[in-house]
C-alpha cells in the first residue's frame, strides 16, 4: 500500500507507516492509495490520484478542501482534536483578555468574574470543544453547557444540547465559546438574531472558523451593546483569503489575533499534529476503524 504525504514524517510515523513517502515525484501520484495533505494542495493532487482510496488531512478543519474533486467511495479524514490544547488554550487567552481588561488603561474598565458561571460550548462534541469545556469545569468550575451532534466527552458537560435548539438557549450562557466547523449547517449561524438574544455582559469567543458569525451582525450588535464583548481567531475570507482587516478593531468591546490558535508555527506542535494523522492512517490500514471520517454532505 503507497501512502504519500506532503508534510516531512517524524520517526513515529515512519514506525507506523513504513510504505508512507514524504518524496516523491509526479508519477507517483497515480498509484498512491493513501494521500496525506492540507486540504488545498488537494485541489493539484486529487485529479491526477486514479488509485486512491483515502485521504488524511494535517488540518482539523475541511472547509477548504475540494470535495467536488473527490472520487466517489473515496473517504476524507480530517485530524479534528490534534491541535485541540492550543486551541482551547487560545480561546481562554481570549476570554481572560476580555474578562479581565488585560492590555487596557482605563480604570474605568470593570471586571468579569468567571468562576461558577454558564459556559457554552457550541461545537462541544469535539476535541477541541470538550478541551474547552474540561478547563472550563476544572479550572473555573463553570457549568458547562455543550451544543452539539454528538458528545466525545459528554461527562465534561452538564447540559447536552442539538444545534437545533441554540436560538432558545443561548440566552443562558455568560460566556459562549464557538468551535464549530465551517458547514451548510453552520454557515452565518451567529446572525443577528441569534446574537441579539445573548445575556447581558456575554462574553462571546470564535476559535472554530469566522463565517460561523456574520461579520456585519457582530459589529452591529457590539456597536449597539457595550456591554457584550467578543473575541476572534478566526476571520472572514475575502476572496479565498482570510482577512484579519475587519472593521471590529475599531472597538473596544473587541479583540482578536490572527488565527495563531493552533500553534501551527510552533514546531513541537506541528510535529505532534502530523503525528496523530499518521495514527489515524496506521488504524486505517489495521483495522478500519479510523477517526473524524468526514460527512462530505455536510460540505456538498
Amino acid at each position: 500500500m503507497l501512502i504519500l504525504s506532503t508534510e516531512k514524517l517524524p520517526d513515529e510515523c515512519k514506525r507506523l507507516l513504513p510504505n508512507a513517502r514524504d518524496q516523491f515525484n509526479e508519477d507517483d501520484v497515480p498509484k498512491a492509495d493513501i494521500l496525506m495533505l492540507w486540504p488545498l494542495q488537494a485541489k493539484v493532487f486529487l485529479p491526477k490520484a486514479k488509485s486512491v482510496k483515502a485521504v488524511q488531512t494535517f488540518s482539523a478543519g475541511v472547509d477548504d478542501f475540494p470535495f467536488s474533486l473527490l472520487p466517489k467511495g473515496v473517504d476524507v479524514f480530517s485530524n479534528a482534536g490534534a491541535y485541540s490544547v492550543s486551541v482551547a488554550e487560545h480561546a481562554f487567552a481570549l476570554i481572560m483578555t476580555l474578562a479581565k481588561g488585560i492590555g487596557k488603561r482605563d480604570r474605568t474598565f470593570r471586571p468579569y468574574p468567571l468562576t461558577g458561571v454558564n459556559l457554552m460550548v457550541l461545537g462541544g462534541g469535539g476535541g477541541i470543544g470538550s478541551e474547552v469545556a474540561r478547563i472550563g469545569k476544572m479550572g473555573f468550575n463553570m457549568y458547562v453547557i455543550g451544543v452539539s451532534r454528538s458528545f466525545k466527552r459528554p461527562e465534561l458537560f452538564d447540559e447536552k444540547h442539538n444545534i437545533s435548539e441554540l436560538k432558545d438557549i443561548i440566552g443562558k450562557a455568560d460566556i459562549i465559546v464557538d468551535t464549530l466547523p465551517l458547514t451548510k449547517l453552520t454557515d452565518g449561524i451567529l446572525n443577528y438574531d441569534m446574537l441579539s438574544r445573548v445575556k447581558e455582559n456575554a462574553i462571546i469567543v470564535n476559535v472554530g472558523r469566522g463565517e460561523t458569525v456574520v461579520e456585519e451582525d457582530v459589529y452591529r450588535l457590539l456597536k449597539e451593546r457595550k456591554d457584550v464583548r467578543f473575541g476572534t481567531d478566526v476571520f472572514w475570507r475575502k476572496n479565498g483569503v482570510e482577512d484579519f482587516n475587519s472593521k471590529l478593531w475599531e472597538l473596544d468591546n473587541f479583540t482578536g489575533t490572527p488565527h495563531t490558535g493552533g500553534a501551527y508555527g510552533n514546531d513541537v506542535v506541528k510535529t505532534n499534529a502530523i503525528i496523530e494523522a499518521c495514527k489515524n492512517v496506521y488504524n486505517y490500514i489495521t483495522s478500519g476503524k479510523a477517526e473524524n471520517k468526514v460527512r462530505i454532505e455536510d460540505y456538498l
